[in-house]
């Protein structure tokens, strides 16, 4: 275990005997990192964050829901990534699902298909705690259902800038993908195949059951009626809690330096809170051959319910903390 005074508190890292890596802030622990799930095939298993909690001890994720079980806290993945075919270069092979459940396939809508693939941890590369933040930096390979390696991934999560006087702390996450496929890969998403409002893929975030019909604010005032496909530096999600009655916000912020800057937004308040950040909404990417793509995400976790200048400033704040570190 390791700690590191941050902020008006101390942070604790800990690695658990079956890969977990949790770290806690006093008796909090604010996020607990799932390296090995035991996740079925066909929800394309991959490390997630669950549970998430504020620093008053509210869980504001959720992990294997009824409606969708390959929805688990907070995880990155792509529900479209194909390659070229190279028995009939006129048309694109067959998907690859790193999202989990059905594909969506044109003209055919969602489809059970022998394509879930998985991401999974390779090595760790450092897992640190120093004076004013926790990192961890692992390598992971998203296999194809045939067990082939299409890309190489090197994560790094940083845990920080936390304030238990204000009640939020900070994570950043970000994903190094290099094509290791040996042929271009293109990443699209449902809406690039032909279903409206589902462009889905990347970092994805599923909340509690409570925060069905929860609130959605953008910096230009949009909801969650309007901001679906709508591009904004950021986009917050506030809950209600059962029980303690409180609410809890996620400030999601997308990084300046990533391509698609200002990214477009996957979001549900109904039937399902869910928000994404969904770079391959409106149009597909293509990777080239052992060419490499770096995205970059930051999620202030909130007690409370901030107003919109305040959801501004954090935004402001982490951004000009990921250009300072």
């Amino acid at each position: 275990m390791s700690r590191a005074a941050v902020g008006d508190g101390t942070l604790e890292l800990a690695e658990d005997d079956d890969g977990r890596v949790r770290v806690s802030l006093g008796d909090v622990v604010l996020a607990e990192y799932v390296v090995a799930p035991p996740t079925p095939a066909g929800d394309s298993p991959k490390p997630y964050l669950h549970p998430l909690r504020t620093t008053a001890g509210e869980i504001v994720t959720a992990v294997r829901p009824h409606d969708h079980t390959w929805h688990n806290g907070l995880q990155f993945t792509m529900a479209h990534l194909s390659g070229e075919n190279p028995a009939a270069p006129e048309k694109p092979a067959a998907p690859e699902n790193f999202w989990g459940g059905r594909t969506y396939v044109r003209g055919r809508g969602y489809t059970p298909l022998d394509n879930n693939g998985t991401i999974g941890h390779v090595r760790w590369e450092s897992i640190v705690g120093t004076a004013d933040h926790c990192e961890l930096r692992h390598e992971l390979a998203w296999r194809t259902a045939a067990g082939q390696r299409w890309l190489t991934e090197h994560r790094t999560l940083r845990f920080g800038d936390v304030s238990a006087g204000d009640g939020r702390w900070t994570l950043t996450w970000s994903s190094r993908l290099r094509n290791t496929s040996g042929r271009e890969l293109r990443w699209g998403s449902p809406v690039t195949e032909g279903r409206d409002t589902a462009g889905y893929g990347g970092l994805f975030w599923r909340g509690p059951r409570s925060f069905v019909g929860g609130t959605v604010r953008t910096p230009d005032g949009r909801s969650a009626a309007d901001a679906m496909g709508h591009r904004a530096p950021w986009l917050a999600f506030t809950g209600r809690h059962d029980e303690s009655l409180r609410t809890s916000t996620l400030l999601f912020a997308d990084s300046p330096s990533n391509a698609a800057f200002p990214t477009a937004w996957y979001v549900r308040a109904e039937p399902f809170p869910v928000v994404s950040f969904a770079a391959t909404y409106h149009r597909p990417w293509l990777l080239g051959p052992d060419e490499e793509l770096t995205l970059t995400h930051h999620v202030v976790v909130i007690d409370g319910a901030p107003d919109a200048a305040r959801l501004g400033r954090y935004a402001a704040r982490v951004l000009t903390r990921q250009e300072t570190d």
